[in-house]
This record gives C-alpha cells, structure tokens and sequence, in this order.
C-alpha cells in the first residue's frame, strides 16, 4: 500500500531558520524539496506583477506571510525602478565586453605575428592586405589556396578555437580570393581607427578599458543581487561557508584520526566560530608537538645510523678518522652500494686522491678519500651521480679516536631518547587532554555541514527562509504537534501548513505493507519505485513470482533445502550476495522454497525421485502420458491470461481512479484491452477445442466457424473502442490503426509467453526421469550421476534461470500493462 505524501511549507524568519531546519533534521520525517529557480521564478513573477494575486505556491505564501508580524506591505516603487535601469545597463554593457575580449584577442594575436604596429589594411592596384578570423579546418583551406596563388599567409591562434589570418599579396589576385572566400567560414576583422599605431600601446588601452568596464559590471551585477532579493522577494541560497566548512571538518576528523581519539564523546556543542577557532589553536599546538617529535626522530635515526657505521668501522680494524683540519687537504667519508664500488673507483681515478674502502655487513662500501681542496667539489659531483651518500658533515664534530667518538654519539643518543620520550609523553597529554574538545568540534562542524547543505534547498530573502519538503501523511500528526510546540519556543516566529502535491508535481511516496510481504518490495524496487498516483504492485508482485516459481520448479526435496538456504542467508551470513543484502535474499528463498516444496507435493517429486502426486488425476511418471503434458500446459496458459487480465483490470481501475476516464476506456490496457483481449482468447478457445474444466467448462471444436461466434464480435468490439481513442483524442488515425495490429500480434505472444512455465516443469521432470531410469540401469552411476550431480545442478543452475525467468514473466508480461515505476523513494533528511 503506497502511502500519501503531503507537501509541508514553512515560512520562517531569517533570525530562525537554523534552529527551524535543525529540528526537522532531529525528527526525521521530513523529505527536503529542493527549491529551484523554476519556484524562485514563479515567486519573483508575482511579485513584480502587481495587476493579479500571486499565483500557486506565492498566493498561498502571502497567507502564511500574514501571520507574520514584521512582515508588512512593500511598494518598492524606486527599487523597482532602479532595477529596471540596472538591468538595461547591464543589457548594453554585456556586448561592449564581448566586443572589447575580442579585440584584445585580436591585438594579442597580431603581437604573436611579430607585428610591432597596427598594419594598414588596404587594397592598392598593386597590393592587398586583409586580416580575419577563421577555424582550424577552415585555416587548412586558406593555406592551400594561398600556397598555390603567391598569397603570403600568417597566422596564430585565438582563444576557443579561433585564428587570426594575415593574407598579403598583389592586388589582381584579390577578386579571386574574395570568391574564395564565399566557400569558407571567416569573419573579417576592422579594427577601430581610434587605436594607437603601436601593438603594446593599443592592448594596454583595450586592457585599461576591460578592466574598467569588467569592475562597473561587477558593481552594478552586485546591486542588481541586492535589489533583487528587496523586490523579487526570493532568491535560492547560495552558500559559500560549505567549502570552509567541509575543509575545517576534514582538518578535525583528520586530527582524530592521526590522536586515535575517534572513541571520544562530543560533550558541547559549539559554534561555527568556536570550532574554527579552537581548531585552529589545537592543529598549531598539534603540529609544534608533531615537528618537535619528527625533529628528535630524525636526530635519533640519523645518530644510530652512525653508530652502527662506527661499530663496523672499529670490527673491520679502523681505528681513527680525521674529518677536517687540513689547509689544503679535504676528507671526503660515505657510502656506495656494492655494486657501484667500480664506478666509484673510476670516478676519482684520474684526480689526485687516496682511496680506502671498508666493506660493511649490509653489502655497502663505507669510503675514505683524501684529495686536494680544489678537486673535493668535482670528484663530490662525480660521486653523487652514482648515488654516493656522503657522511663526512655527520661525523664532524666527533673525536678523531673511534671509541672516543662512539661513546660520545651513545651519549647523545641516550639524551635524544629522554627528548623523544618527553616530547611522546607531551603528545599522549594533548591527546588525552583534547580528545573531547576534538569530537566536539568534529560533531558541530559535521552538524552546521549539514544545516547550510539542508539551506541550500530552499529559497531566502532579506528577512524571511522559505522550507518546504514532503512528509508522509501518517506522520503528519506528530510533526504538527513537534512544530505547534517549536512555534511557542521561538515566540511564533514562524508559519507552516500542509498541502496536496500540485498535478505536476512527483511527490516521493512510503509502502506500508504487511510483514510477511515487505521482503518483495526489493522486487518492486528493482523495477522501479511506485509513483504517486500508482498502486503498490508488493502483495501481488510476491504471490505470483513465487507462484511461478513453483510450477517451474516442483521438488519438494529440493524446496526443504532452498528454504534451509534462505535461513542460512537470512539469520547466519551477514553482507551482500549478488549486490543485495544477505538477510533479504534469505527471506525472498524462504519463500520460493515453499512454493517448490508445494508444488512438488502435487507433482509427485523429491530430489529428482518419482513420488505418488498429490495432483488429482496424476500418477508417478505423468511426463511419459502426452495428457499429462498438455495439462501441464494448459495450466500455465490459463495462468498467464488470468494474469493478463488481472494487469489490465489494474490499469483501468488506476486510470479511473485519477480521473482519466477516457485512457480507461479507451486504451488497450483498459477497458476496451479486456473487451478485445477476452474476446480473442474466448475465439481461439472455440476454434481449437478446450477444455477448461473437463467435464464443467468445454468448448467445442469450431474451426473457422469461431469467427461466426460471439467471443469474436466481442473481441471486434474492444478493437472498435480502440479505434474511437484517437477519434476523440484528436490523434492521429493511421498510426493507432497501425498500432492495432501490433496490439492482436501481442495478445498472441503475451499468452505463449507463459508456456515456459511448463517448458520449465517439464525440464524439471525430465531429470527426474533420467535419475529414474539412472537407478534402474546402474545403481552406482545413478547415485553419483544422477541423484547427486543432477541435484547439484538443479538446485544452482536451474534454480537460478527459473527465478529469473519468474522475474522476467513479472516484469515484461505483468507490470508492462499497468505499472510505470518512475516513483522516487520517501527518504527523510535526518542529521547523523
């Protein structure tokens, strides 16, 4: 059951608003509407025609705005005026900018010429000059042609595609190219006389005036903005606060992150000017611990790194190091990879230098070189672009005695760890200290988030916030009470009422159905969701596709386990299977176990294996007995019309429900479809000969002789109801004649459509007659081949093609007559 949406219009001051929208987000019943300029236009229209009452939404937005106490008549006589003026400013400078960009496009692509000065274009017996603007593919054209006349060409590229063309050439070629001309897209370009000779000096003056020009359209933009919301009432929100805010939020919720403070309450709320703040002074306290910790890090690494160098220089005999104190001699200490102690050796080869290499643990080189101050800087070069890592600045300072300088980094490194472990100490303290104060802002940054992103759906002016959104009706009567008590809160401060959806609009809509069959409402969904003025196909959507189901696979072994299945998926496995939640697709199995379970009972089936059919007039092997098989058929024949017909009964009762009598009657999915439709299928009963009830309801055998019978004039009749439509709907008559037999065409393949049901079935106890005859020929190969792998393959395989195959005859045969789903689902604005 599809419940009714209702529109809820809030007029608020603007001195309310933030405490109005919150509220709602705290209720949670809520649907905002986005409030576009199509009602911002409605609204502004009204207002500036002052000869009638405003219209729809505004006329009753005045009623509300009455209950208003500062709000009073307006005449607004000189800003209206003043707009007027503004707006015929704006109309005239608008050109004179387009024209100014494109001049100084224009000069800037002469200057890329080389045109020092203006060049005269002119047209002399002996010479023509001639500038324009053309496209890429046209420029091609120009250059071939001019290649092959003696016209010199230049060109350079404009903004959006553009060039600008300098052709030169004598002046009896001229009347040629003109003609040419005619054939390609350009535009000539005359530059005002007015301009100074010089290039620079002319784009300096255009620049001067556009700029100029660009600031009295932004002035006269902004008091156009301005008057606008006086005199047109209302305007949509334009927020620029929600970039700044989304970043200081993401600084928050990073700052939790990085303090593992996200287990933290928010215990006060704060405003938008007490979170930036107090953000701001925590990210600085923050960062100074965060640079201070890294600083001693570094140290720490950088000492340890050290003196592990120095304990493998001690291991390998080294016993002293003199970094420095030469007048003419530099020291140059690092370290190579293995691999490059070649490369390092060749590269102070030919310079005047001493190399010793010590090799270390890790497979690295440790190198000592001394050379000649002048040569340290090219063989350093040399080194480096070998991915030499020099060491020498990090010994410096340390004694020339290795165990001397080895005692000293361990003394440094001991204090450098009491350093970290303080700094570490002073960051558990802030985090510790802070946590809360962090969620706290995180919690109001993320709460004014999503109040300005809510306001962004409505429209303001300068006093008032107007708030509109939809609510289903059966909430209507706590929200009424919620805002009758905010109301007194805030002194009356604002005015609401509830309205129907107006004919054009799609209100969101809310299906309330029982329990036992909201699990099919996924069905629904997936088709789309139910529109406003629709009816809920839930209920009937999950009695026929499991129904259908059912006939297609009848075992009642098989359906034990898939209702097994769904319990599983439904009560144990949590997470998505096949894109849709577990517990759901447990539920949707549970119910097609059933229906297959049933089913096999009356078929006489379980786990492939012949059982006694519970079916009157069955017995076990039923698919040797060609009655059997026709049964079988009929039955989902007769399955399918009762469908059909039910779809178009759903239509017709739909239309006339919303007062579109005429698409009832007339449509081939109305009336006249069910007159046409039972006439067709009455006359085929009659000329093939059938049996509906053996016995109670028989239809002989006509032949041709059906097209003399009553069903037939009956099915003429719905045709002839069809053909009134365009009649008297003013449509055009050839194409609904041709859609007629279109129509006759589908009436045929809607109703064999449904003869998969029993194509299906039959598969089905086909296998249960090849595991039969299986058993009988070799039990070993019956058992493994047959039970085993066939009911493997049926209950993965075929039960996966017979659902879809139930969801296809649904979807095509069933909702294709009466059921849009262009809906748009109820989802009310909560804050989170």
């Amino acid at each position: 059951m599809i419940i009714p949406a209702r529109k809820l219009v809030i007029v608020t001051l603007r001195d309310h608003e933030r405490r109005v929208i919150r509220r709602l987000g705290e209720l949670g019943v809520v649907q905002l509407r986005r409030l576009g300029e199509e009602d911002a236009r409605r609204i502004r229209e009204a207002e500036a025609d002052k000869l009638r009452e405003l219209e729809e939404l505004s006329g009753k937005l005045i009623q509300l705005w009455q209950e208003l106490s500062r709000l009073g008549a307006v005449e607004g006589g000189e800003d209206y005026r003043r707009y007027i003026e503004l707006r015929n400013r704006l109309e005239k400078l608008y050109p004179r900018r387009d024209e100014l960009r494109k001049l100084k496009s224009i000069l800037k692509g002469l200057r890329s010429l080389g045109e020092e000065e203006i060049p005269v274009f002119h047209r002399s017996d002996t010479l023509f000059s001639k500038l324009l603007m053309t496209s890429r593919s046209e420029l091609s054209k120009l250059a071939d042609y001019a290649s092959k006349n003696d016209i010199a060409i230049f060109s350079a590229e404009l903004s959006g595609g553009e060039y600008l063309v300098h052709l030169i050439g004598l002046g009896d070629k001229l009347e040629k190219l003109q003609a040419m001309l005619e054939s390609v897209y350009h535009e000539e370009v005359v530059l005002p006389a007015s301009l100074p000779r010089s290039c620079r000096e002319a784009l300096a003056a255009v620049e001067a005036e556009l700029d100029r020009l660009e600031d009295e359209i932004r002035s006269a933009e902004a008091e156009l903005r301005r008057l606008k919301e006086r005199i047109a009432g209302f305007v949509r929100e334009d927020s620029p606060s929600i970039p700044i805010l989304t970043k200081l939020r993401q600084d928050a919720l990073r700052l939790q992150k990085e303090l593992l403070a996200g287990g933290a309450e928010a215990h006060e709320e704060l405003s938008i000017e007490e979170a930036s703040k107090l953000l701001e002074n925590l990210l600085k306290e923050y960062r100074r611990i965060r640079e201070r910790l890294a600083s001693v890090q570094e140290k720490r690494r950088d000492l340890e790194e050290v003196k592990k160098i120095l304990e493998e220089l001690l291991s390998k005999g080294v016993k002293k190091i003199e970094v420095g104190g030469y007048e003419n001699l530099s020291v140059i200490l690092g370290l190579v990879k293995g691999e490059d102690a070649e490369k390092a050796r060749q590269a102070i080869s030919e310079k005047p230098a001493v190399l010793k290499e010590v090799k270390l643990s890790d497979g690295r080189i440790f190198l000592l070189i001394a050379c000649l101050k002048e040569y340290s800087d090219d063989i350093l070069t040399s080194l480096k672009s070998i991915g030499f890592e020099e060491f020498t600045k990090r010994l410096e300072g340390l004694d020339e005695d290795l165990h001397v300088a080895l005692e000293k980094v361990d003394e440094r490194l001991k204090a450098l760890r009491e350093d970290e472990k303080k700094v570490l100490v002073e960051l558990e303290k802030f985090r510790r200290e802070n946590a809360a104060k962090i969620a706290s802002i995180a919690r109001s940054l993320e709460l004014n988030l999503r109040i300005e992103e809510a306001l962004m759906n409505t429209l303001r002016s300068e006093e008032l916030r107007i708030i509109q959104g939809w609510v289903s009706e059966d909430k209507i009567p706590s929200l009424t009470a919620e805002l009758n008590e905010l109301r007194e809160r805030i002194g009356k401060g604002f005015a609401y009422r509830f309205e129907k959806p107006r004919s054009d609009e799609e209100a969101p809509t809310a299906l309330k159905n029982p329990k036992i069959f909201k699990v099919f409402e996924s069905l629904v969904a997936q088709y789309g969701w139910p529109g406003y003025r629709e009816v809920d196909p839930t209920i009937i959507s999950g009695i026929l596709w499991t129904l259908m189901f059912g006939l297609m696979f009848p075992d009642l072994g098989q359906g034990i386990v898939i209702i097994g299945l769904g319990i599983f998926f439904s009560r144990v496995l949590k997470g998505r299977v096949l894109g849709m939640i577990a517990k759901k697709i447990g539920r949707l199995m549970i119910w097609l176990g059933v229906s297959a379970s049933f089913f096999g009972l009356l078929f006489g089936e379980f786990f492939l294996t012949e059982v006694q059919p519970l079916a009157p007039g069955l017995r076990p092997g039923w698919l040797e007995d060609p009655s059997g098989t026709i049964w079988l058929l009929k039955i989902a024949i007769f399955f399918g019309i009762a469908q059909i017909i039910l779809a178009m009964s759903i239509s017709a009762w739909n239309e006339l429900k919303h007062g579109e009598i005429r698409e009832a009657i007339f449509s081939h999915h109305g009336v006249a479809g069910i007159i046409a439709f039972i006439g067709f299928i009455l006359t085929a009963f009659h000329f093939l000969g059938i049996a509906v009830i053996p016995g109670v309801l028989e239809f002989p055998e006509l032949g041709m002789k059906a097209l003399q019978t009553w069903p037939f004039y009956l099915m003429l009749a719905g045709f002839a109801l069809m053909i009134l439509r365009p009649i008297i709907s003013k449509e055009s008559f050839a194409m609904n004649m041709g859609n007629l037999l279109e129509i006759a065409i589908a009436f045929l393949a809607n109703t064999f459509s449904y003869a998969r049901i029993a194509g299906f079935a039959i598969v089905h106890a086909a296998l249960a007659m090849v595991v039969h005859r299986m058993l009988h020929a070799n039990l070993i190969m019956g058992i493994g081949m047959g039970l085993i792998f066939l009911n493997l393959f049926a209950l993965s395989i075929e039960l996966l093609v017979c659902m879809i195959q139930a969801l296809r005859l649904l979807y095509y045969e069933f909702y294709s007559k009466f059921y849009r789903g262009m809906g748009r689902l109820y989802t009310p604005w909560r804050l989170r």
